[in-house]
């Protein structure tokens, strides 16, 4: 009975040890499946990282405007060539651009294709891009250019980009320009600011100038009373020597050289820059965007300059003259 006991013993433990390995193996596979499935998620998301931050810069890079359509014609600015909806791109990746479905002549809303590569990973992902809601950079200072911006004189500039009507919702940018951020940074330590400064693209002053000139009629800058919303274009520097008021969209194709007391409800625009003496003052519940000739600051004051934020000015603006607006992202599909 014991030889017979060890007899039967020995397959049962034989098959025990087979169970235990196979077993081994099959940890083993799923070890290594799983080794896999983790690299190729990595490197799935490494590529739609990729993608994403590719769409980033893209839209970014669109111009400011009202439609869409200087890019369709391609690096070259060329309808009908080969280039057509080709955009430029970060290393690494290809974007293109075709008017979306159903859009107007020409778009306002276009449907990018982006194709990105990383590591060993590719993704694909197909983006609708329209203007943003609100005109504009999101910022009470818009610049062409804060490369030269000149340091106020003691604490004169109070930016204050908060929503009177929504205390809880994030402020405006204090200042909006293209270049680094330290300058705008630097800038605004020497005065009163709530919002931070953005990066951004110049306002597209040449067009806006056109434009006003164009639907420019009745109305103006009052001396005294209240001043009805208008279009108000200056060719040329402006001077205010005495006091004066406006409301709608102020558009001087020069120097705003003010000696005296600006108040505007909407939206200040100076191709040449802004000037405010010592004892002057200018006030906007709205925006201003401001250019400068090469090397120039577009902001001198040694007097008081004031913006706050105001929706209901900037929106009476926009009525008044179609004011242009980044390109902002409506939706995005991964296609893998």
């Amino acid at each position: 009975m014991k030889r017979g006991a060890q007899g039967s013993a020995l397959p049962s433990a034989l098959a025990a040890v087979a169970l235990t390995a196979a077993l081994a193996a099959a940890l083993a596979d799923v070890a290594r499946t799983e080794l896999v499935l983790a690299r190729a998620r990595r490197t799935a998301a490494q590529a739609l990282a990729a993608a994403d931050a590719c769409l980033a810069r893209v839209i970014a890079d669109l111009p400011v405007g009202w439609d869409l359509g200087a890019a369709l014609p391609g690096p070259d600015g060329v309808a009908g060539t080969a280039d057509d909806g080709v955009l430029a791109a970060p290393v690494g990746c290809t974007a293109t651009a075709r008017p979306a479905v159903g859009a107007a002549t020409p778009p306002t809303r276009l449907e990018l294709t982006i194709d990105a590569q990383a590591a060993s990973g590719r993704r694909r992902l197909q983006a609708l891009v329209g203007r943003t809601r609100e005109p504009g950079a999101p910022a009470l200072l818009w610049l062409a250019d804060a490369a030269a911006l000149a340091a106020p004189g003691g604490r004169t500039i109070t930016l204050d980009g908060r929503d009177p009507r929504d205390p809880a919702a994030r402020p405006w940018a204090a200042v909006a320009a293209p270049g680094d951020p330290a300058v705008l940074d630097a800038w605004l330590a020497a005065g009163t600011a709530v919002g931070p400064p953005i990066v951004a693209e110049p306002p597209p002053l040449a067009a806006i100038v056109a434009r006003a000139a164009a639907a420019a009629g009745a109305g103006g800058l009052v001396g005294t009373g209240t001043p009805p919303p208008a279009i108000t274009f200056v060719a040329g520097d402006l001077a205010v020597a005495a006091p004066v008021a406006g409301a709608g969209v102020l558009v001087v194709d020069g120097v705003l050289d003010v000696a005296a007391a600006l108040d505007f409800s909407g939206v200040v625009v100076a191709t040449r820059g802004l000037r405010v003496a010592a004892g002057a003052r200018v006030t906007v519940a709205g925006a201003m965007w401001l250019g400068a000739p090469p090397g120039a600051s577009p902001l001198l004051a040694t007097g008081q300059v004031a913006v706050a934020r105001d929706p209901g000015a900037l929106a009476t603006a926009d009525a008044l003259l179609a004011l242009p607006r980044p390109a902002a992202l409506l939706g995005v599909q991964d296609l893998g």
